[in-house]
């Protein structure tokens, strides 16, 4: 009897909320589950024996070996590698190749991993804002007399606005060249790019052999003044008309990193004159979007952890479902001194919402993950649970 197979987590995201419907997709799929990471890993409730640590200063051979062995002691076979952040991608892409497995090559992974690397890539395509790169305040400085203000301020390798900033007259260089420390790389590299007018988009989907499937696009409201989001709403309000030339955006971007299987998630604004994009990870992105947000607007018809194993284990890409309804992730501010599980209580006896939980997150927030027929009744869903906080 050959082995069973076998699903290997690569690092962790932050929230529950994420990355237990993942690990609970490839169960329900019948693999074992395995996670490796370089943090805790006790509070997952896998047996000791699924999991593992690894530093990025390990070889993506030992990391492989590793893995091979671990599940090859329980009787099964590794058929799949996925990652959790974009610090993992290119670990995660070396262990598939070790291992002979479907996923993202390994140049791929070294395009996604570097933003500079990317708008190179995405320079022939005409999908790039006006953007520079440099290591010091000097090329900074540079930067920006010739781009002009305002501008953003972006860290070369990191994730998730993670010491992104806005150049305006009153930023001091010296102190902005300070954030490359947070680089998940030993660089200094940064980039600076236009400070992009429009609204704000992200689209997740999946890719095999070069075919794309798009499953959702998404509508993203920062908070104002600030450059993280608040708000996600699945499905995107777009035109027919823009929404296509969503898809088209995102299409291109994805061949022109060179992602040829897996999933995928390409951050865009729609300004004035049409898409433009702001990053393109090569693993599905975060803020609930393919662990709720799909899921629910699609009434379970899409779920995109599931179809990910799928595509890697055995090379088949989903049918897009339609939307039904509307979906939305909102982070709330709480008092520093709330009662939180009373908040929670109260957020949740709302009858729009299917989540309340707590959120990893600097400020003090929890999320709520709400439903609705109609997408212009979300904004007055949300105003009711803002006042449910107290604040």
């Amino acid at each position: 009897m050959s082995p069973d197979r076998s699903v290997l987590h690569l690092g962790l995201r932050r929230s529950p909320l994420e990355w237990r419907p993942e690990i609970d997709a490839a169960a329900e799929l019948g693999h074992a589950v395995y996670v490796h990471s370089d943090t805790g890993l006790g509070h997952l409730g896998l047996p000791e024996e699924r999991t593992a640590a690894f530093t990025r200063a390990e070889s993506a051979e030992d990391v492989a070996a590793r893995a091979l062995r671990q599940a090859e002691a329980g009787g099964h076979r590794p058929a799949a590698v996925l990652c959790w952040g974009d610090r993992y991608v290119d670990v995660a892409a070396k262990v598939s190749q070790a291992l002979g497995l479907r996923g993202p090559s390994v140049a791929a992974a070294a395009v996604c991993l570097d933003k500079a690397a990317q708008r190179r890539a995405l320079e022939p395509h005409g999908l790039n804002p006006r953007w520079r790169t440099g290591t010091t305040a000097d090329e900074l400085k540079a930067a920006v007399g010739e781009l002009g203000l305002p501008l953003i301020f972006k860290l070369a390798h990191s994730s998730g606005g993670r010491g992104s900033a806005v150049v305006d007259a009153d930023t001091e260089p010296a102190e902005l060249i300070k954030l490359t420390s947070l680089n998940y790389e030993d660089s200094a590299a940064f980039l600076v790019e236009e400070l992009v007018e429009g609204s704000e988009h992200s689209v997740s989907g999946l890719v095999h052999d070069g075919e794309v499937v798009i499953l959702a696009v998404s509508d993203k409201y920062l908070a104002p003044g600030e450059l993280r989001t608040t708000t996600t709403v699945v499905p995107s309000a777009l035109t027919p008309e823009r929404l296509a030339r969503v898809h088209e955006a995102a299409e291109r971007a994805v061949r022109a990193v060179g992602i040829a299987t897996g999933g995928f998630h390409v951050d865009l604004r729609y300004a004035a004159e049409g898409p433009v994009v702001l990053e393109i990870g090569a693993r599905l992105g975060g803020d609930l979007i393919n662990s709720h947000l799909v899921p629910l607007a699609t009434d379970g018809a899409a779920q995109p952890y599931r179809a990910l194993v799928e595509t890697l284990v055995d090379g088949e890409l989903p049918t897009p479902a339609p939307f039904v309804t509307t979906a939305a992730m909102h982070l709330l501010p709480v008092r520093a001194d709330a009662d939180l599980p009373a908040v929670l209580s109260r957020l949740a006896d709302h009858p729009a919402v299917r989540v309340a939980a707590e959120w990893p997150s600097p400020e003090d927030e929890v999320v709520v993950v709400v439903t609705a027929p109609d997408p212009d009744a979300i904004p007055a869903i949300l105003d009711d649970l803002r006042l449910r906080t107290g604040r």
